[in-house]
């Protein structure tokens, strides 16, 4: 990227901003692969987004979506045509993709007991790994589903959770698993199978 600065003669010049241009490792066929996928039809960007999605098999878990870095891609180039918009060329997609490198993201859509009569969101902790090697999410957000049917007093009970947890990118050829800790104490657990990621 070409910055414009004065030197003191008043005289504009330019100079290359490094840090700007500095390329994120292995980031450009990735780029690439995405918009050939954003350029597809709509049922093949849906056959594609299907892949990142799966039922778990914890009955406290109703569904779990995965956004590596190639998905990223594809939903960047997205928001552009859903906007009606043309798609951004691979610079720019590089650029947008800059704060998500290395990074995975998982979705997931919890159920509590009803016999806990959440009013909010209680703290969740999530953890994505093999075995013993367990990393805790680098940042959680959350949004309650609430149960208006079964409000207390006018207050709607939380019924479950949208959760998004953000990892440092996973080896996209393991199975992995996510641990969900509620309150520090109950458990769900969901298999993540990379390999089987688009």
């Amino acid at each position: 990227m070409l910055t414009r600065v004065e030197d003191p003669s008043g005289a504009t010049a330019f100079r290359r901003n490094r840090l700007a241009e500095a390329e994120l490792p292995g980031v450009q066929p990735l780029v690439e692969r995405g918009l050939r996928v954003a350029r597809g039809t709509a049922a093949e960007r849906a056959a594609f987004h299907a892949g990142y999605v799966s039922v778990a098999g914890d009955p406290g878990v109703d569904a779990l979506e995965v956004v590596t870095e190639l998905r990223r891609v594809v939903l960047l180039a997205e928001a552009y045509l859903n906007a009606g918009e043309p798609l951004p060329d691979a610079g720019q997609l590089t650029e947008a993709l800059r704060p998500y490198h290395g990074r995975l993201t998982v979705i997931v859509r919890i159920r509590f007991h009803p016999r806990n009569g959440y009013t909010a969101v209680p703290p969740l902790d999530l953890r994505l790994g093999t075995g013993f090697s367990m990393q805790p999410a680098l940042e959680v957000r959350s949004g309650a589903i609430e149960d208006l049917a079964a409000a207390r007093e006018g207050q709607p009970v939380i019924s479950g959770a949208i959760v998004e947890g953000t990892f440092r990118a996973a080896d996209e050829g393991a199975i992995q698993t996510l641990v969900i800790q509620v309150n520090n104490v109950y458990l769900m657990v969901a298999t993540v199978d990379l390999s089987r990621m688009p």
